[in-house]
């Protein structure tokens, strides 16, 4: 789970852009429950603080899904 700073600014571990996430977390409820419309990434950030698919792909290495 990720640290906001005082502004709700989160460092991408990967390309170290620094950006507010889109969703904001509220409660111990799953984040899927709590935005079950919201694209992964945007869960995602919550999670890890990668900023993008992009980024994600590249942190973990994988390149393009095809």
């Amino acid at each position: 789970m990720i640290n906001p700073d005082l502004k709700g600014f989160v460092l991408c571990p990967n390309c170290k852009k620094k950006y507010k996430p889109i969703l904001k977390r509220s409660g111990s409820e799953s984040l899927l429950k709590q935005y079950p419309d919201s694209k992964p990434y945007e869960r995602e950030q919550l999670i890890s603080g990668l900023c993008s698919d992009k980024c994600w792909k590249e942190y973990l290495g994988i390149g393009d899904i095809k």
